[in-house]
């Protein structure tokens, strides 16, 4: 997998396109942050965290867990839907909510059932020894692409990821890797650097997986 030519291509399609790329991201979660002042999900609202007092009585009612549970689902349904979004782009040029909203009503199932377990999979391994837990997470990584990419359930959506990452999790862990420095001039930039290398990071995975998928043939 020739990383430098995914990252290449990933920043050529990008250029006049960072806001098509964005805008969804930020519609979301200004959506989750008023949803959850409306119904008072966020326990950290009234915490002084410059007050170890205050930090150690940060409560939550049942309500409140509930609901943010429910919220926390929901919205991860929609980002993984939104790899739809990217997806069709990157191979076709265009860009349109609809792709969006249809895999959500089409997959949310799927999504929901393939991010949950794959979670918990990762969890439990990575409270066993770390290692195990980052390899289970690269192993499960093009999870989210997969269900919105293909006809299969939850459970073999994961069962395909970890067919198509066989012997490829150490390429894409250092894939990640080559965008840190990028990461760490974000807070010099004071986050403006953000508008850029959301769209790059976010198109350039998405080329991973177009990349991988041939190559495996899956």
């Amino acid at each position: 997998m020739n990383r430098i030519e995914i990252k290449e291509l990933a920043k050529t399609k990008i250029k006049g396109n960072k806001w098509n790329i964005l805008w969804p991201l930020l519609a979301f979660g200004f959506v989750e942050g008023i949803i959850e002042k409306i119904f008072k999900l966020d326990p950290y609202t009234s915490v002084d965290f410059t007050n170890l007092e205050s930090m150690m009585k940060i409560e939550m009612t049942p309500k409140a867990a509930i609901g943010s549970a429910v919220l926390g689902l929901l919205f991860v349904i929609v980002f993984v839907a939104y790899k739809k979004y990217i997806m069709n782009f990157v191979r076709t040029g265009q860009f349109d909510f609809k792709d969006i909203v249809d895999c959500f009503k089409e997959k949310w199932l799927n999504i929901l059932v393939s991010s949950v377990l794959t979670y918990i999979v990762v969890f439990v391994c990575s409270m066993i020894f770390v290692i195990p837990g980052i390899i289970m997470a690269l192993a499960y990584s093009m999870v989210a692409y997969v269900v919105v990419d293909s006809d299969l359930n939850g459970v073999d959506s994961m069962k395909k990821s970890r067919a198509m990452m066989k012997g490829y999790k150490g390429n894409y862990f250092v894939f990640g890797l080559s965008f840190i420095g990028w990461a760490l001039l974000v807070p010099f930039t004071f986050g403006i650097l953000l508008i850029w290398l959301v769209p790059y990071m976010t198109i350039a995975d998405c080329i991973y997986y177009e990349k991988l998928k041939e190559i495996t043939k899956n």
